[in-house]
């Protein structure tokens, strides 16, 4: 195993974790107004919080799935490389939203794991993309 499959690996497995995270978060967030989030609990953007986090929570953890399969299975790193793109998409999305909220009601957890995520999606891309040119190179 190359040493770009093992960060791979590692990047991935810890990506997973940070979705758990942020779906944890980002629903104690919105639907118990916890963690400095009573702005947003209970007004009209409570759901479209709670979709938003829902969502992205979703896709880091099937990106570090996704990665993980990469990983031991290197032929099967395109689907990594969509998933990651995919992450920075619904990193981009949050961070629109957040914007249309004013960056006033934004809670300090989510958003840490939000940063975290997108350096995470970022080097699962570019490590997916090297574990498929390595494979090609060999195969």
């Amino acid at each position: 195993m190359s040493s770009s499959r093992k960060m791979l690996k590692i990047i991935a497995m810890v990506s997973a974790i940070t979705g758990l995270a942020m779906l944890t978060f980002g629903l104690a967030v919105a639907g118990a107004g916890l963690f400095g989030g009573t702005a947003i609990s209970g007004t009209d953007a409570a759901s479209l919080y709670m979709g938003v986090s829902g969502v992205s929570g979703l896709c880091f953890v099937v990106m570090g799935l996704m990665g993980m399969r990469a990983s031991n299975v290197p032929s099967r790193s395109g689907t990594a490389v969509a998933t990651s793109l995919g992450c920075l998409a619904v990193t981009a999305v949050a961070v629109l939203f957040w914007s249309w909220q004013g960056f006033v009601k934004i809670d300090v957890p989510n958003a840490i794991l939000l940063v975290v995520g997108a350096i995470e999606a970022l080097a699962v891309l570019m490590l997916a993309r090297k574990v498929k040119k390595e494979h090609a190179t060999w195969h």
